[in-house]
């Protein structure tokens, strides 16, 4: 989605100038008025003359951003949400070889039905990592096969593997981290390939 407008709000009883930004997961105010509203809870969006308005979790929400910048709110929360298993690019035509643990529930269903065993007929590994080892072995997995590797991690200061360890081991061996994705709320997942592929 990633829209981003400046404008006015009104909600729950506040009313204000806001920057609004429309994001995958929900909208987030910033300002005046200031929220975040999950996407799950969004409904009822319309446009009436200069507003977007929209119902969050029954609470009515009324955002001032021209006509024409509304309008393109309405066409992009009408957009339907890509799946996770498209977002890390998975499907039976491109499968994935899981490794670590243990899996996030949202890793099992994004990869259900285009699973390998192997490196045998994967077009990626998917590294889950639970601690230091899980990313030693995502890293020499992915030098040995050749394959792309997204790094699955907790989020925040009590990830048992951080953001900046990933990335650092993964930079320092001579990969580039390429894509990000939100797994859920309390998983990210990064996608490194090796430098120069």
């Amino acid at each position: 989605m990633g829209r981003e407008a400046e404008g006015h709000a009104v909600w729950r009883g506040q009313s204000g100038a806001v920057k609004a930004y429309l994001e995958r997961d929900g909208i987030i105010l910033r300002g005046e008025v200031r929220g975040k509203l999950p996407r799950a809870g969004l409904m009822g969006w319309r446009v009436d003359g200069e507003d977007l308005c929209l119902r969050s979790d029954g609470e009515p929400l009324v955002l001032t951003l021209g006509a024409k910048e509304a309008a393109a709110w309405v066409k992009a929360l009408e957009k339907p949400l890509p799946s996770l298993a498209a977002k890390l690019g998975v499907s039976s035509a491109a499968r994935a070889w899981v490794i670590g643990g243990p899996r996030p529930e949202e890793i099992a269903v994004a990869v259900a039905g285009a699973e390998v065993p192997g490196p045998e007929g994967a077009a990626v590994i998917v590294a889950v990592l639970s601690g230091p080892g899980d990313l030693e072995a995502a890293l020499a997995a992915g030098r040995q096969h050749g394959l792309r590797v997204w790094c699955v991690h907790g989020k925040g200061k009590g990830a048992a593997v951080p953001d900046a360890l990933v990335r650092e081991a993964f930079r320092a061996a001579g990969w580039m981290d390429i894509k990000a994705s939100a797994v859920s709320e309390d998983f990210t997942a990064t996608l490194y390939r090796p430098r120069g592929e």
